[in-house]
């Protein structure tokens, strides 16, 4: 929802085709520039520079049309432009910071075809990156047959990609982008320039058309965008995904950024005062038949009211089932009792169901209006696993109709966020990610510490993320190689409206860190990245209210960290750091005391593999 005391400042000049061309926009700070070209023939290129390096060189724009006169390829020519500043600021109820920052410099860059067809242009500069978006008009429809957009890297970039697939569970590989062969990737991805500049490219705002993915057409730095179907139709009017690029020379600048959900339209909800994000537990996990027992699940709603956290996720139509959707919750006579029973222990409960049950507004209207009856607060969609227009229009439709019942949603065997919580804030979660679930049937695959270390600098950047973190009973048929204190430093690592505790009460109630556990947060007023690099180690700190969590994790060997503790305010702070033992066990933690103040600065030993977090009261 808009701040009330938000504020747009637009200007227009008009610029003719008689007068100097400028074809450039600039941040705020001047440091972010993104520059449009025709060439010879007509063709359209940008390019993009960032504090003083080259970003993305130049490349070409465009698209193909079903209808050969709405083809943008070549022979345009330019016709004006229009210029605005953004200066607003929002608040949502979840995220890295609750309040998002929308300061940017927009211009619409106008072009004509030989057949007298507009394409624009609109390219926005801030000062932690660029983005910029097609817009196409035809009052009989239009059918999107290719997207033309090129990005093109320096030779010897370091990247972090991920190999696609549809769900987007997969790791995000390190590798020189010169090396990687001819293959599709996806989104987000992290790239390293000159060892000077830090570049996150991904997309935003895609509700009523396919999600995009990279291909990459073979060796060199050229990287192009594939859509997961041949073509497309929208009505008279289509705007393409943002294509955005987060800049930076520092990786707190990534980590940090919030440009997704500023490219996103405004909230569509009104009313905010019903959606309460917050620590969820997950029966599932432990045992892959716990909903089908109303005894099982009371022991979790017991376990979330002795831990002061607020959400059960009970996956309504698994009862009877472990995996897909049973009908015989419908018939189930105990559920009235349970979710009386969670409320009465004000646990609230949210849902679980399948895209099949749900893709019809009728199918929707049913199991949204089941849910209200019996106090059910939210939902939980699974196996959607496709970037298909049908799936995102999907996605849109869940996402409006379940704000209307007034539902929190959550997202899994999903796509990637690309910003969507801005328009629907209902939406707490999604899954799109390798985690936790993996150490419940992936021997071979479950997540690495590099992989843990690598998404808040890939994954986590662009959206909430459902990873259900904090196992820490090791599971003997699948090997985990993080430590105790590795797992406890996710709960504060992973950004997530939903924060899905996945262990078994047991392990959760007899941890040493339980009192830490107990005032956990899944929403924060402010994040700063403090140190680390891709798949080696990250510490981050999240601040809610007058609370500063902080923790990091560790890959590979063992490191010694100094974090300076400026940051917080004055006064005297009497604090826990729990820590790996130095023994280097993986299931059990040390608890150091300290008194802290502002000018004091924090050493902490990482162990191989492991983590450290505490928590400073203010």
């Amino acid at each position: 929802m808009k701040n009330p005391g938000s504020l747009i400042i637009l200007f227009l000049i008009i610029i003719s085709t008689s007068c100097t061309q400028n074809l450039s926009v600039k941040s705020p700070d001047k440091q972010n520039i993104i520059t449009l070209d025709l060439n010879e023939n007509g063709t359209l290129y940008y390019s993009i520079t960032s504090h003083g390096t080259d970003a993305l060189l130049k490349s070409m724009m465009g698209m193909e049309l079903a209808d050969s006169l709405f083809d943008f390829n070549s022979k345009l020519s330019f016709v004006g432009s229009s210029r605005s500043v953004i200066d607003e600021t929002y608040s949502l109820p979840t995220g890295k910071t609750s309040l998002y920052i929308n300061n940017a410099n927009e211009a619409v860059f106008i072009f004509e075809n030989r057949h007298e067809r507009i394409l624009k242009v609109v390219c926005r500069a801030y000062d932690d990156g660029v983005a910029f978006r097609y817009i196409v008009e035809n009052p009989a429809g239009i059918t999107v047959r290719k997207e033309l957009t090129r990005f093109g890297l320096p030779e010897n970039t370091m990247s972090w990609m991920m190999n696609y697939v549809p769900q987007y569970e997969n790791i995000y590989q390190e590798r020189v982008l010169d090396t990687i062969g001819s293959k599709p990737l996806s989104f987000p991805s992290l790239m390293h320039i000159n060892e000077k500049l830090w570049l996150l490219l991904t997309e935003a705002s895609v509700y009523n058309q396919p999600a995009c993915h990279l291909n990459k057409p073979g060796t060199g730095t050229e990287l192009e965008i594939e859509l997961p179907e041949e073509s497309y139709t929208v009505e008279s009017v289509w705007e393409s995904p943002w294509r955005t690029f987060i800049l930076g020379t520092e990786l707190g600048t990534i980590t940090e950024s919030v440009i997704v959900e500023n490219l996103n339209p405004p909230s569509a909800v009104t009313d905010l005062s019903w959606i309460r994000p917050g620590v969820a537990v997950f029966p599932w996990w432990g045992n892959w038949m716990a909903n089908s027992y109303i005894d099982t699940l009371k022991m979790y709603v017991d376990l979330a009211a002795e831990m002061n956290w607020e959400w059960i996720e009970f996956d309504v139509s698994l009862v009877g089932s472990p995996f897909r959707t049973s009908k015989l919750w419908e018939t189930t006579k105990w559920l009235p009792e349970f979710t009386t029973y969670a409320k009465s222990r004000n646990i609230r409960v949210y849902g679980w169901d399948e895209i099949n049950i749900l893709k019809t507004k009728e199918g929707r209207d049913h199991i949204y209006g089941r849910y209200t009856d019996l106090g059910i607060e939210g939902i939980k969609i699974d196996y959607l696993d496709s970037d298909k227009q049908y799936a995102m229009q999907f996605r849109n439709a869940a996402m409006k109709h379940a704000a209307e019942n007034k539902l929190m949603v959550s997202f899994h065997g999903e796509t990637l966020p690309r910003g969507q919580r801005r328009t629907y804030p209902n939406v707490m979660t999604l899954e799109a990610v390798m985690g936790a679930e993996y150490y419940t049937f992936k021997a071979d695959h479950s997540p690495s510490p590099e992989h843990n270390c690598t998404l808040p600098f890939t994954r986590n950047v662009v959206g909430p993320m459902d990873y259900t973190p904090v196992t820490f009973t090791i599971r003997p048929e699948v090997p985990r190689t993080t430590t105790y204190t590795h797992e406890l430093a996710l709960s504060v690592i992973v950004e997530s409206g939903w924060l899905v505790m996945a262990d078994r009460p047991e392990a959760y109630l007899n941890s040493p860190a339980k009192d830490f556990l107990k005032k956990l947060e899944s929403t924060w007023d402010e994040t700063r990245f403090i140190a680390g690099y891709p798949g080696d180690y990250v510490v981050l700190a999240r601040r809610k209210g007058d609370k500063w969590f902080i923790a990091g994790i560790n890959s590979g060997e063992k490191r010694e960290l100094d974090i300076n503790l400026g940051f917080i305010k004055d006064g005297k702070y009497e604090i826990e750091i729990f820590m790996d033992k130095a023994s280097e066990e993986m299931t059990d933690l040390q608890i150091r005391k300290e008194t802290v103040t502002k000018d004091n600065t924090l050493h902490i030993a990482l162990s191989a593999n492991g983590g450290f977090c505490t928590l400073i009261e203010q």
